[in-house]
């Protein structure tokens, strides 16, 4: 069985699985999970405030 890895929702500090997150958005280079429309608002109307890096997980480069 393959083990989930749980990210934690920046703005209210849920943990979310990020196949199961509402959305997951890119700030600076780190894609941020988030649980539902309300934290997606929160987190869109001031990312510096929320967006740590321990939070996120970095955006890796496609090679091309």
């Amino acid at each position: 069985m393959k083990k989930q890895t749980l990210y934690r929702d920046p703005v209210c500090g849920k943990r979310v699985n990020r196949q199961k997150a509402h959305i997951a958005v890119e700030y600076e280079g780190y894609v941020y999970c988030l649980c539902c429309p309300r934290c997606q608002q929160e987190f869109e109307g001031d990312p510096a405030k929320y967006a740590k890096k321990e939070l996120g997980h970095k955006v890796r480069k496609r090679e091309r």
